[in-house]
């Protein structure tokens, strides 16, 4: 390790690069913490895209201690050729006053206060284990989606891979 120099007017950059130095090595052989963790928080999120029906996305379960704290799912639907596409989108948290959430046997119910169609329901089902399941078939596209679009009937954020398992509407 350098040490200042009082003879030599540069030697406080010999140890500032022997602090660098250190630090990069202390750095570097630390464990990695997942960067979806934030104040406690674990962000599991995923991507998919299937091709055969051109529709892309992504979802993202926001946990605090393994409870559901915001739930996010992004569809995007290819348009007609020189047409732009069209997309979903669930956007909702537990501070979220246009919902209702709750918790029903091990799943997180999440309720549209206002649905597009009031008379059906409109609720989105989280359920975390080892993967996180978003459960879309009691949810109205209505009200969410742009004309020609359609949240899928699922999505199953994989434990640890980045794609998505997602289960479509039958067309």
């Amino acid at each position: 390790m350098f040490r200042i120099d009082p003879n030599c007017p540069n030697s406080h950059y010999a140890v500032a690069i022997d602090r660098l130095v250190y630090l990069a090595v202390f750095l570097a052989a630390a464990p990695m913490t997942p960067a979806a963790r934030a104040d406690g928080q674990e962000i599991r999120k995923c991507d998919f895209e299937v091709k055969a029906r051109c529709a892309t996305g992504d979802a993202s379960v926001t946990l605090a201690d393994g409870v559901v704290k915001r739930v996010e799912v992004n569809v995007y639907w290819c348009g007609l050729k020189g047409q732009p596409g069209y997309t979903c989108a669930i956007d909702s948290s537990r501070t979220d006053p246009n919902a209702k959430w709750s918790e029903d046997g091990g799943a997180t119910l999440i309720t549209n206060a206002s649905p597009f169609c009031p008379d059906q329901p409109d609720r989105v089902k989280v359920t975390v284990g080892r993967y996180v399941s978003i459960d879309l078939d009691q949810t109205q596209s209505l009200g969410r989606c742009g004309a020609g679009a359609e949240l899928p009937r699922a999505i199953v954020i994989p434990e640890k891979k980045a794609a998505c398992r997602v289960w479509l509407r039958t067309p």
